[in-house]
């Protein structure tokens, strides 16, 4: 469980008047707001699940909210991703979902992040927050989260949704099993995706809502409810299961005692995106000077210089979308070699 230093601080009259439906709660009193408001958040993914958690974990006034994704906003993606407007289209979700958020509550600092988490990164990533919630569709990704989770010792609430269907638990280290106790060895399937067979944004939001209330309880230090369960939702049939679960003797991943690996550098992670596009991602979180890079750019490609980040057009087909952690969007191409190639063209190798 994550341990909350306490600031000797009192709610303001603005914070009470926000916050005065919580307040009013019969279990909820001005203390436990004030630990929410000294808690930190990681929203792992801004897409389906995350967007409505993410409005959620701002709107309930957790202090410092980290939001981490790889992807820009597409058209597609307004129907179900809440906590973007037609007018982010082209940006990066982190980036454009912070800056959304910032509007509806200005109390809470929101840190985006714009890269592609995976075993090499997830602990810089993951480091300093004190509960990681997922909004994932990757179980490559998520097992990089869970050895993350283990390493640093911060509970993950966990959930994965498609068509009509979700999965949630709430993995505590040294309370629960993880992720591998539970999953296995199960792979992404590519004929299972929410591009391929849809997802309902009403599962999306109900799902979301009990990673959020998963989150307030791990952050007040009340008992988990999805701690050793296995929830299960059918909104076609609006049927909710639980399973018991537990910690398996022989997991590989989580009986075994675990260390923060050393950080290092790696070759770039090329992925294909749901839109087609591909996401290049360094083996760690960089520091790109954007005006510096923009300058460099600017003599061979059309470069446009936005708060957070770079929109580099190589033609009228090719864009290229640059964020300060060193991950980086390429639209237009088709292969994954050519992606990786204007990666290493406008930054270098990434390191």
């Amino acid at each position: 469980m994550p341990v909350f230093i306490m600031a000797d601080m009192k709610l303001t009259d603005e914070q009470q008047e926000r916050y005065s439906r919580m307040l009013a709660l019969r279990d909820f009193s001005e203390n436990d707001m004030e630990t929410i408001m000294n808690t930190s958040v990681a929203m792992l993914g801004a897409g389906g699940l995350g967007s409505p958690a993410l409005r959620l974990l701002a709107a309930i006034g957790f202090g410092r909210i980290r939001i981490i994704d790889r992807d820009i906003v597409e058209l597609s993606n307004i129907q179900r991703q809440t906590v973007f407007n037609t007018e982010d289209i082209g940006k990066p979700k982190a980036e454009a979902a912070a800056d959304n958020l910032e509007l509806m509550n200005p109390e809470v600092q929101f840190d985006p992040i714009c890269v592609s988490v995976d075993d090499e990164n997830a602990v810089d990533v993951l480091k300093g927050v004190d509960i990681i919630v997922d909004g994932l569709d990757s179980f490559k990704a998520r097992r990089a989260v869970n050895q993350a989770s283990l390493s640093l010792k911060i509970p993950y609430v966990f959930a994965g949704a498609v068509e009509y269907y979700a999965n949630l638990t709430t993995f505590i280290p040294g309370k629960t099993g993880c992720l591998q106790c539970v999953m296995g060895d199960a792979q992404d399937n590519p004929e299972n995706t929410c591009a391929r067979v849809g997802v309902s944004p009403m599962l999306l939001s109900l799902a979301a809502s009990i990673e959020v209330n998963e989150a307030l309880k791990l952050a007040l230090g009340r008992e988990s409810d999805l701690a050793n369960r296995l929830m299960t939702i059918d909104t076609s049939s609006l049927s909710f299961d639980f399973f018991d679960i537990g910690k398996a003797a022989d997991c590989d991943v989580c009986s075994s005692p675990h260390k923060v690996p050393a950080s290092k550098l790696t070759e770039l992670t090329v992925t294909q995106l749901c839109s087609q596009s591909f996401n290049v991602s360094p083996g760690k979180l960089l520091k790109i000077d954007l005006d510096t890079l923009a300058t460099k750019l600017d003599s061979d490609y059309s470069v446009k210089r936005r708060k957070r980040f770079l929109v580099v057009n190589v033609d009228h087909e090719i864009r290229v979308t640059i964020m300060p952690a060193g991950n980086v969007v390429v639209k237009g191409v088709a292969t994954a070699t050519q992606a990786s190639k204007l990666y290493k063209d406008m930054i270098g190798e990434g390191n």
